[in-house]
């Protein structure tokens, strides 16, 4: 279903800065570009942070606007569309802030954007997983399947991933997975039972997946 614009404003409006991407980036890195930079609340927190060549792609023209004065630039467009406005090798750091679920082919967006990713540059992302438990148990017991304004089930998503999915997509796409930061969401009952069958469960109560990925070697 599609969204009216003052929905689309909406959505954006309760989106967070990324600061925990942000925590990411490397020391040294200049050049940012944040994917999917929505209204511009994470080149917000950029640019108090001191980033000044920070360039945002979003395709939302409303949020975009907002977005501006975060960055040196922002492109509004659709990024699997669209051509590549930037040179090869021109960024330090890419970051998709839960963006790449919500795209038709992130495997080819990915392997577009290594092109304009310098050799040591680093791309960031987040990555719902959908093995979460509350997915499943509703799945397998309720048979439910419900999309919801936000989360997991984002009625905007059009991509779902699991760990190893996620580890495939870097593969294909010519990255390498340097970490991953597991985000868990459970009762402390559930995180005691994994501890003690020593960590068996711990990808049924992630709910997002934070992937630092680099480049392969050629």
């Amino acid at each position: 279903m599609a969204l009216s614009q003052c929905q689309e404003i909406d959505y954006f409006e309760r989106l967070l800065p990324r600061t925990d991407l942000i925590d990411f980036i490397p020391e040294g890195a200049k050049r940012i570009l944040d994917v999917g930079c929505g209204a511009g609340k994470t080149g917000q927190v950029l640019k108090e942070k001191g980033f000044e060549e920070v360039y945002g792609i979003e395709v939302n023209f409303a949020a975009a606007n907002q977005a501006k004065p975060f960055y040196k630039e922002v492109h509004v467009c659709d990024v699997e569309k669209a051509g590549i406005p930037f040179p090869e090798k021109y960024f330090d750091c890419i970051l998709y802030g839960d963006v790449l679920e919500h795209l038709l082919d992130p495997w080819g967006v990915l392997k577009k954007h290594r092109e304009i990713l310098r050799d040591d540059g680093v791309i960031i992302c987040s990555i719902p997983n959908i093995r979460y438990y509350k997915i499943l148990k509703s799945l397998v017991f309720n048979g439910q399947w419900e999309y919801t304004d936000l989360g997991i089930l984002d009625r905007t998503h059009l991509r779902f991933f699991t760990l190893r999915t996620i580890e495939d997509m870097f593969h294909e796409t010519g990255f390498k997975i340097q970490r991953i930061i597991k985000k868990k969401r459970c009762r402390k009952t559930l995180k005691v039972i994994n501890r003690l069958i020593f960590d068996r469960l711990i990808d049924f109560l992630v709910v997002q997946y934070r992937i630092i990925g680099v480049k392969k070697d050629n």
